[in-house]
């Protein structure tokens, strides 16, 4: 189950110690993606906040000694905005990274091809203010429930689809809208990049909930620790192992932190 092409199977909250219990938990690391996962999706994406009780969870994970990492198509200066943590970020799918020491670090991608990103962008000149997000990785347009943008990408989404093309990148949907994107960055090559970085990882769990997290999923698959977490309220196609509903992922981060956190389960008090 949980190949692409098969729904996976669905993992309640009183299944989670049965299932992790074939992993090693010798070093346990929490990847996650941001928006529709760890916070609810919201129309106005500056508004992408963390409930109070997710929060709370992953701020007593981190004070427990857990080890969480925040892969995200945002810039990690969005995602700390939002989170106030001090947590690593692999931001815009992986290109631009904050340590939880705060120190920022860039991916190389050839000038040439930063040009081509550059001379693309006035393809969506189009569109209004706002609906278009310029990243160093690629350009994202948002149509967030905004049935008037969506209707106006599909009268041109010929037209940008053979320009994408034209200039080398990749088109990625994702929940609430389209983004173009040079080809070297994904949240799959993030995944592959942190499961070098920490190679004693076990278990190595990612959560996702958007089809641009499959490339995320099909990765940690070839990785002995890996578990991939799909969330969503129903079943549907995805490379995830097992999926959580999106109600369940607060009873997730509360196994984690008690099970699965150095201090868990040993005299740790939840908060």
């Amino acid at each position: 189950m949980g190949k692409m092409g098969i729904a996976p199977t669905r993992l309640e909250p009183g299944e989670y110690s049965s299932f992790f219990s074939s992993y090693k938990k010798a070093s346990p690391l929490l990847v996650s993606d941001y928006d529709g996962t760890l916070a609810p999706f919201a129309r106005e994406r500056e508004k992408a906040f963390l409930t109070p009780k997710t929060r709370s969870l992953l701020k007593s994970i981190s004070e427990a000694g857990g080890e969480v990492i925040i892969v995200s198509g945002r810039k990690p200066e969005e995602i700390y905005d939002f989170i106030e943590l001090p947590f690593e970020i692999w931001g815009c799918h992986g290109m631009e990274r904050i340590d939880k020491y705060g120190r920022s670090t860039r991916g190389y991608i050839p000038e040439e091809d930063l040009k081509k990103l550059d001379d693309f962008s006035s393809q969506l000149d189009y569109f209004p203010r706002g609906s278009v997000e310029k990243k160093p990785s690629g350009i994202a347009l948002h149509w967030r429930e905004r049935a008037e943008i969506f209707d106006m990408y599909m009268e041109v989404s010929g037209k940008l689809l053979f320009e994408a093309s034209a200039h080398s990148l990749k088109v990625m949907p994702f929940n609430g809208g389209v983004e173009f994107m040079l080809p070297y960055f994904s949240k799959g090559t993030a995944l592959s990049d942190i499961s070098i970085i920490y190679q004693n990882a076990s278990p190595l769990c990612y959560l996702g909930d958007d089809t641009t997290d499959e490339d995320a999923f099909r990765e940690i698959r070839n990785i002995k620790s890996g578990v991939g977490v799909l969330v969503s309220n129903g079943e549907k196609e995805s490379a995830a192992k097992v999926y959580i509903s999106r109600k369940d992922v607060d009873s997730f981060l509360d196994f984690w932190l008690n099970e699965l956190t150095p201090k868990g389960g040993s005299g740790h008090v939840r908060k």
